[in-house]
């Protein structure tokens, strides 16, 4: 006896299915930022044990490193970190805004699709 199979039903009976929300950004660029600006602050952090290590060696070869370190840092502009700051505080705020509010009410016009 072969198996029972269920009918189809007619398509114009055939509810359409509800779009599943998005899981998250659809620009590859955006998804990866704030994973690649962690990864950045976890190689600086993890940067000091190889330093910390040298120091017990020849504390003189870690403290040449540092002081080329600090001159590098100190040598970026001020405005350089501002801008970074405010960047970074405008990414929060957009990002908490659009939990809050919602993603359709930071979307862009262009972002909506027509309905079809």
């Amino acid at each position: 006896m072969p198996p029972i199979m269920p009918t189809a039903q007619p398509r114009s009976k055939v509810q359409p299915r509800a779009k599943a929300p998005a899981q998250g950004p659809e620009d590859r660029y955006i998804a990866s930022a704030r994973p690649t600006f962690l990864y950045v602050i976890y190689a600086i952090l993890l940067w000091s044990i190889p330093i910390g290590l040298l120091g017990a060696v020849s504390p003189a070869a870690a403290r040449n490193m540092v002081a080329a370190m600090t001159a590098y840092f100190a040598g970026l502009p001020e405005p350089l970190y501002t801008l970074f700051g405010a960047a970074y505080l405008g990414y929060t705020a957009a990002r908490q805004f659009g939990k809050v509010r919602g993603p359709a009410a930071i979307a862009s016009p262009r972002d909506k699709s027509p309905a079809g």
